[in-house]
């Protein structure tokens, strides 16, 4: 736990075998009886802060968090429409709403250089899928006589 500095308040740490669901809970009760907090955000990843774990433990709470969507929840902003790509063409960083996530903010950003490192990635895997049939590709293509493609 950190202070709104971000000094260190408390520490707390769990066997490298237990999952984060499961620490979530009995931290939530000690923030709240430890510390007498009257507001609370976590700040987790998406194996810590689920779905589940803000509608069974944060929303009753009464806490607010920040975490990350997964990618199938981005691509369903895309193909649904609140999120539209066009709006990285000026800025990397924007606040949006969507009806699947009501009275919560979206920050979208575009990470241009991880863009890049992907497209990267893709031309060469690409480039090497390529390449075993590189060698076939003119006698796939030849044309005969009378304008059919040889077999």
């Amino acid at each position: 736990m950190c202070a709104v500095d971000g000094t260190p308040v408390a520490v707390e740490v769990f066997e490298g075998n237990t999952g984060d669901p499961k620490t979530l809970s009995a931290q939530i009760d000690k923030l709240k009886r430890r510390f007498k907090l009257k507001r609370v955000v976590l700040v987790g990843d998406r194996g810590m802060i689920t779905s589940a774990r803000i509608e069974e433990e944060l929303k009753p709470a009464g806490l607010d968090w920040i975490t990350s969507l997964r990618a199938p929840q981005i691509k369903a902003l895309v193909a649904g429409g609140p999120l539209q790509l066009s709006i990285f063409d000026e800025r990397d960083l924007a606040e949006i709403t969507a009806p699947d996530y009501p009275g919560e903010r979206l920050i979208v950003c575009r990470n241009a250089e991880l863009a890049e490192q992907r497209k990267r990635q893709r031309d060469a895997t690409f480039a090497v899928s390529r390449k075993p049939y590189a060698a076939h590709r003119p006698s796939t293509t030849r044309r005969r006589s009378g304008g059919r493609l040889a077999k």
